[in-house]
């Protein structure tokens, strides 16, 4: 009977304990949910602030005392700082040194700004000044700066290698240093040989000067941008300088991109946003189509340079001075200009000198050899180049013969030198054109030894100084040299003279007349020719803000300014 009883009580709870649960599976309410824990929201990286820059003409040597193009320089001066910059006005300012003059203006000594470092974080010093310019008078140094440090006391013992000790180099404490020229060498000029990068002596010292030149593509400076890496012919890439010193001036984008960019290509990739920044060729058509552009903003001035035909005086052929005025009288020079560029964005150059410099002479005391073939041929008689019955000239039954090193980088070349193709011909000039890219041009005549310039005429362009001062460009007989910029192996006493007297000149307007009348030693003389003053027309997108571009002011001094909307 207990046994029932208990059986009927167990099957009693099971009932119960089924119709609860049957109960609680069937409802419609929702069980209640788990406490909810608040995830920590996860923000999308923002997209890098990098400027994208466009252009063509890398050669890879990003080193401060080595670069000899506008487009290695542009990279080399944002990786590297100088003692000295300019500004706007062309005026020299201090970057990373206050400087004081002797009153015999011969000694330049400067202080170092406090807590100034390497981007691998290592102090910049003195002793890496010392290095810099030391490296420059080096025996083996083939680059085109030796004229920043020619002059110094001390020079021609030191770059012989008699001594180790340049006289006038000397460090003072960690943060002082002093430059002395030699007697004689006083010139206001002397300021721009402070100009260049200054580079880290423990990571560029070297045994052999190959050991140097192997880091020219692995920079490291001081800049507000670390070299991060770079394809020949396709890119050159730059990151922010995370241990840029001076913080309260450190870049407010991320980094620089370089891309490889025919000057034909230029106008598009800015109208798809493939670069934000290039130059783009001189013409009234490219800048019609920029300005129709919404995209982007236009930057149009007067640039601190010029176009130049380079004659190889040492070939006999060029050698006389008739044969170089009868070519040139025989090449239509504004013709070009109008077909190249067009109305208002180039002139006609006559003088080695920015026509927005001080020291610009009046043009109308040079000559500005108009376009004249009858003038033309009358030279070539008088040079003793007859003119033979098969329509060339001879001269000693040698016919007269020319090679023109022309680099398909740029458009301007192949025009110029097409036109002359035409019109020499019909003066009897056998022309030989010689297509290629630019280094090839480069390596063929600027950077060959002086007995191994292969070329009899070339065109570039120059980028000068703010000083009028030619030392160590174009018109310098001591730059005839490997690495050095002219080619032309012509050498005048006069000029030179000219030259050393305006160096040492400090009063400006008498500086003025000495430069005028160098001027028109070299316009007659014209081992390089000026072909033309051109504007300078920069094509920025709409988002980048502060490229504040002028006459003395490129791009890579504006890096520290600029913003990325």
């Amino acid at each position: 009977m207990k046994t029932k009883k208990l059986l009927s009580l167990i099957l009693a709870v099971m009932m119960v304990v089924m119709l609860f649960a049957g109960c609680a599976t069937k409802t419609d309410q929702p069980a209640p949910e788990e406490p909810k824990v608040d995830e920590p929201k996860t923000e999308e990286p923002a997209e890098p602030k990098i400027l994208k820059f466009g252009g063509t003409g890398w050669g890879g040597l990003f080193n401060p005392i080595m670069s000899d193009n506008t487009y290695d320089t542009y990279v080399v001066d944002i990786l590297f700082e100088h003692l000295v910059n300019d500004n706007s006005d062309g005026e020299i300012i201090p970057e990373l040194a206050e400087w004081t003059l002797s009153d015999d203006k011969l000694t330049y000594t400067f202080t170092l700004k406090d807590g100034i470092k390497f981007s691998d974080g290592s102090p910049l010093t003195t002793e890496d000044v010392d290095f810099t310019y030391k490296t420059i008078a080096h025996p083996d140094y083939n680059g085109p700066r030796a004229y920043a440090v020619a002059t110094l006391k001390g020079y021609d013992e030191f770059h012989s290698g008699s001594t180790d000790v340049f006289e006038g180099i000397k460090v003072i404490d960690d943060k002082t240093i002093s430059f002395t020229f030699q007697e004689g060498m006083a010139a206001p000029a002397n300021i721009e040989s402070f100009i260049y990068g200054i580079m880290p002596s423990d990571y560029y010292t070297f045994s052999t000067w190959e050991d140097f030149l192997a880091l020219n593509e692995k920079p490291l400076g001081s800049g507000l941008m670390v070299f991060d890496s770079w394809e020949p012919k396709q890119f050159i890439n730059l990151v922010k300088n995370e241990n840029y010193w001076d913080s309260a001036n450190a870049a407010k984008i991320d980094g620089v991109l370089m891309s490889e960019v025919p000057d034909d290509s230029i106008l598009s990739a800015l109208q798809t946003e493939q670069i934000d920044l290039a130059q783009i060729a001189s013409s009234a058509e490219n800048l019609t189509a920029a300005e129709a552009m919404t995209n982007i903003q236009i930057e149009n001035f007067l640039g601190n340079g010029y176009t130049f035909m380079c004659f190889n005086c040492i070939r006999p052929q060029l050698a006389d001075v008739k044969v170089r005025q009868a070519l040139i009288y025989a090449l239509d020079r504004k013709s070009f200009i109008d077909i190249q560029y067009g109305e208002g964005l180039a002139s006609v150059g006559m003088a080695p000198i920015s026509p927005s410099s001080w020291a610009f002479p009046d043009s109308s005391e040079l000559n500005a050899y108009d376009f004249d073939m009858d003038k033309a041929a009358q030279l070539m008689d008088e040079a003793g180049w007859k003119m033979e019955a098969d329509g060339y000239r001879y001269k000693g039954g040698e016919k007269f013969h020319v090679k023109w090193l022309v680099y398909t980088d740029s458009a301007w070349p192949g025009t110029l030198s097409g036109m002359a193709a035409d019109t020499w011909k019909q003066l009897g000039v056998d022309l030989e054109i010689e297509l290629m890219d630019f280094d090839t041009v480069a390596s063929r005549t600027m950077d060959a030894e002086p007995g191994e310039k292969d070329f009899d005429i070339y065109t570039m362009g120059f980028s000068l100084s703010n000083d009028p001062d030619p030392t160590g460009a174009l018109f310098d007989d001591d730059a005839y040299v490997a690495g050095g910029f002219n080619a032309s192996g012509y050498k005048n006493a006069e000029a030179m003279e000219l030259v050393r007297a305006g160096k040492k000149e400090f009063d400006t307007a008498k500086r003025a007349e000495i430069y005028k009348e160098w001027a028109k030693v070299v316009n007659t003389e014209i081992p390089h020719v000026i072909i033309a003053y051109r504007s300078e027309i920069f094509g920025i997108n709409n988002r980048i803000k502060g490229m504040d571009l002028g006459t003395y002011i490129t791009f890579d001094q504006c890096i520290k300014n600029i913003t990325i909307e």
